[in-house]
């Protein structure tokens, strides 16, 4: 595939006439235009948010095959924030906001 498209570009070049060393020289400035391009992209990707870090933990082999109390240890090692209700007996960490529920919707300029 490679080097029918390499071809391609040459034949081109000598139809219009075009020197094989000016093909060349371009074809090189491409791959260093791409590469430039591609060091970049590498450069200004976003880091993986610490979000995601228990998914890390959930492919390994060890929390696979680890018992429930086991993988809760592995996971809340890796979270960021823990998870509202793995402390306290009562269900809800202390500290944790608790959200109010509004009872039904509102019209548009309404005031409960």
């Amino acid at each position: 595939m490679f080097a029918d498209s390499l071809f391609f570009v040459v034949s081109i070049g000598f139809i219009l006439g075009i020197s094989l060393n000016i093909i060349a020289i371009s074809l090189l400035l491409v791959a260093a235009g791409l590469a430039v391009l591609t060091a970049w992209f590498w450069i200004s990707g976003r880091p993986e948010p610490q979000s995601l870090a228990p998914l890390e933990v959930m492919g390994q082999r060890e929390f696979a095959q680890a018992d429930d109390e086991v993988r809760k240890q592995m996971l809340d090692a890796v979270r960021a924030v823990p998870v509202i209700g793995a402390s306290g007996a009562s269900g809800v960490a202390q500290g944790a906001p608790i959200a109010s529920v509004q009872a039904g919707p509102t019209v548009q300029g309404e005031t409960k």
